[in-house]
């Protein structure tokens, strides 16, 4: 009778928690691995060559309260605070713009806020996941039409973009565009509007990538790095070298050369190429298999969620670990043009790891609040 009553009070999806929890402890070690030669060797982490790995955890400490918050928090309540969100990343966005931004390579796509470097594209991803969900929800009746199906998150979306764009940062405009036209598209958006729509994108995107030669050079290099084997082409062939000297098993943890100064962030981008040359097709492949496994029980919870805005927050989540997954491995198998996409979980990167556990909660939580309703559903059908 406690097992039943316990049961029908519902629980979490403890598969995805602990895949989640798999996958940042593979992350750590991975880091710690791929970043501890290049931290020691160098001054701005003091030659101290746990630096990177500390950091990663602490981020992941805080990661983990936060899964463990928003897991409790009603992922109800985030309908209402849509708005506020956006704010704040609309805040973090305009400030990394000015000289409290940190320009790295160009860049300027972090900030620091008491000490702690933070990554406002990751707070934009989050917030437009739960703005496009609202959205739906709300013109849930009428997502067949251009005005309430497509506009107000391509209104949102504009914006962003162009925030994005003054960093630059286009990996991260990509990956926001991809995240809002799938969403839109299982809301129930017409698919000859998207399809016009981003016609029309592509055609913008063409035009701003051949206004500079490098963007066109980067998008070509992976077509055939070697044309320039120590320009544009030289860290996808550094890549590839490394996932083909891993072998079956790999060179052992600890073990690998590629992160002695020949692949540059090989403890961020292209760590998916540091864990197939130390842990071999067969580690690669189980990191990809526990991926699949996530995504399939994200589909589960989006598919068994209490309404159709719990539905979309699943569904917007389970589509940006996908999207990332998918563009981070393509890019270091020279499968996908070069781009700075984190592989989720695995990367080095305090505020990405922060989010995306942050996002596993709420998961959690709509995962718990779904199956709660389906048991309540199954009691009421016994008693009848």
């Amino acid at each position: 009778m406690q097992k039943k009553s316990i049961l029908q009070k519902g629980s979490i999806d403890y598969s995805i928690l602990i895949v989640t929890l798999i996958l940042i402890a593979y992350g750590v070690i991975m880091v710690f691995s791929a970043s501890y030669y290049m931290a020691q060797s160098s001054a701005e982490y003091d030659y101290d060559g746990l630096a990177l790995f500390k950091k990663q955890l602490i981020g992941a400490a805080i990661g983990l309260v936060a899964m463990i918050f928003f897991m409790f928090f009603d992922y109800k309540k985030l309908f209402k605070l849509r708005y506020i969100l956006l704010a704040v990343a609309g805040i973090f966005l305009i400030a990394v713009l000015t000289s409290a931004g940190t320009n790295l390579n160009g860049s300027s796509r972090w900030i620091r806020v008491f000490g702690i470097s933070i990554q406002p594209a990751e707070i934009a991803k989050f917030a437009l996941i739960v703005f496009i969900a609202a959205s739906v929800y709300i013109n849930r009746n009428r997502m067949n039409t251009l005005r309430h199906g497509i506009l107000p998150p391509l209104l949102v979306l504009a914006p962003i973009c162009i925030l994005l764009y003054f960093q630059p940062n286009y990996s991260a405009i990509l990956i926001l565009c991809a995240l809002t036209f799938i969403m839109i598209f299982v809301g129930g958006a017409k698919g000859w509007h998207l399809a016009a729509i981003g016609g029309i994108g592509a055609v913008g995107l063409f035009v701003l990538m051949f206004q500079k030669g490098y963007r066109v050079a980067r998008v070509t290099s992976f077509m055939d790095p070697w044309q320039d084997p120590t320009g544009d082409g030289y860290q996808v062939i550094q890549a590839l070298y490394g996932i083909g000297s891993g072998g079956l098993f790999g060179q052992g943890i600890g073990n690998g050369t590629q992160k002695l100064s020949w692949l540059p962030y090989g403890e961020s981008d292209f760590i998916f190429s540091i864990i197939a040359e130390e842990l071999g097709l067969v580690g690669a492949v189980l990191l990809l298999a526990l991926f699949i496994f996530l995504i399939y029980r994200g589909i589960k919870v989006a598919a068994t969620a209490p309404d159709l805005f719990g539905t979309m927050l699943a569904t917007g989540i389970i589509t940006l670990i996908g999207l990332q997954v998918i563009v981070n491995v393509g890019v270091v198998t020279a499968s996908l043009p070069p781009t700075g996409v984190s592989l989720p979980f695995i990367s080095y990167g305090s505020s990405s790891l922060i989010i995306f556990m942050s996002m596993i909660g709420i998961l959690l939580n709509i995962s718990k609040q779904g199956r709660r309703i389906m048991m309540a559903g199954s009691a009421a059908r016994r008693k009848a």
